[in-house]
């Protein structure tokens, strides 16, 4: 019996064709709450980019946020924080510092970057959020480093990151998260505060940073528009985010 679902946000709930939730989407997401099936959002966005979007309006029963760096229940009170530390932190700093490449640090209450060129503005275009803003870095913990470039840097920078877990966003960005964090860290947060286990949670996803998370779920559902290796790990692969994809999931598995 399924008690928890959890869905990422981008190409999963918010679409960027449409540039909107899809109302099929926001009616099943009411439904399973009326349920009493617990919905959460497990993302690699900050909580500053949700409220940007429709789907910040919508309420849900916790947040698995920065690839489950952060964690906290519906009204946003923190139950886990993972920050990136040692060596690996270091080394992604001075970077940031030197501002030869793009990246932006994501803190609890802020994200900002280094540097502004065409890359990031193609990146930021491609989840339809706006250019963070240029900021120096003061000392406080982050927890998601976003570096833009692509499979060249991604090469580049897996050897000198051996403490950190790599996954790929889009053609123009990665997340740099600590080794022992990801989506489904954070997902084992969320079930031990509720008591649920594993074989009771439905999983939506559509990019490489959602791959775990559906492996990890009782069932792991790749949207229509999904990445073709996310397509070939999970249990069911449903109809376009556009094509009412999460209801009609939903409705196979016989859950609504």
């Amino acid at each position: 019996m399924i008690k928890a679902a959890f869905f990422d946000v981008d190409g999963t709930v918010y679409s960027h064709e449409s540039k909107c939730v899809p109302e099929s989407t926001i009616e099943a997401l009411k439904a399973l709450r009326k349920k009493g099936i617990k919905t959460f959002l497990a993302t690699g966005r900050h909580f500053s980019e949700i409220d940007e979007f429709p789907v910040g309006k919508i309420p849900f029963d916790g947040y698995v946020m920065l690839t489950g760096q952060l964690c906290t229940d519906g009204k946003r009170n923190v139950i886990f924080g993972n920050a990136i530390d040692g060596a690996d932190a270091e080394y992604l700093l001075n970077e940031f510092k030197k501002k030869e490449m793009p990246v932006m640090l994501v803190e609890k209450d802020k994200l900002y970057i280094n540097l502004v060129n065409e890359i990031v503005i193609n990146g930021q275009a491609e989840i339809s959020s706006p250019i963070p803003e240029v900021m120096e870095y003061k000392g406080d913990p982050v927890y998601q480093i976003i570096c833009y470039g692509g499979k060249e840097l991604e090469m580049e920078l897996i050897p000198k990151l051996p403490n950190c877990k790599i996954t790929r966003w889009c053609p123009f960005g990665i997340d740099v998260i600590s080794k022992t964090g990801g989506k489904v860290t954070g997902i084992k947060k969320m079930l031990e505060v509720h008591g649920i286990g594993q074989e009771e949670v439905i999983a939506f996803g559509d990019g490489e940073n959602d791959i775990e998370m559906l492996q990890f779920a009782g069932i792991g559902v790749a949207m229509g528009n999904a990445e073709p290796e996310v397509k070939a790990v999970a249990d069911y692969v449903t109809t376009d985010i556009d094509d009412d994809g999460i209801l009609n999931a939903l409705k196979h598995f016989e859950i609504l």
